[in-house]
Parts: structure tokens; sequence; C-alpha cells
């Protein structure tokens, strides 16, 4: 069985054999441990997660401002 290593960088596994990372192209001569790039795979998840959130309530708000455009639409209608 190969031996295997982590990226560094994007925190995939590669071949012991390999030079650079096949995925993100970054160099594998760096050896760095598990600890350290859980920690920076971990932070680029929490980052994409919070941006999806961030995302999700501008969608939010968006659908919530165009309810209230409906709603005082509605109110300006019933009222005359």
């Amino acid at each position: 069985m190969d031996e295997v290593k982590f990226c560094s960088y994007c925190g995939k596994l590669t071949s012991s054999t390999y030079s650079y990372c096949p995925w993100c192209g970054k160099s594998l001569e760096n050896k760095s441990n598990i600890s350290d790039v859980l920690n920076h795979s971990l932070d680029k998840i929490e980052k994409i997660q919070l941006e999806d959130r961030l995302l999700e309530l501008e969608k939010l708000e968006s659908c919530l401002d165009h309810l209230e455009e409906e709603i005082d639409a509605f109110l300006a209608k019933s009222s005359t």
C-alpha cells in the first residue's frame, strides 16, 4: 500500500511520492502535522458555512422586503 500524506494547504490526502498536491498544486515538501492540517481545513469549512449563512440571510431579507411591499400595497388598495 502506498504511503499517504496530507496537503497542508487544502487538507486532501495525496501519495507520499508526489512533490505537489494534485488537488491544489501547492508544494508538499513542507511536512505539517495532522493537527495543523485539520485546523486549517476546519477553518476553511467554517468560513464557507458562514458565507452560506450570510447568503441565506440576505435571501430572507429580500423575501421579507418583498412581502412588506406586497402588504403595503394590499393595505393601500383595501383602504381606498
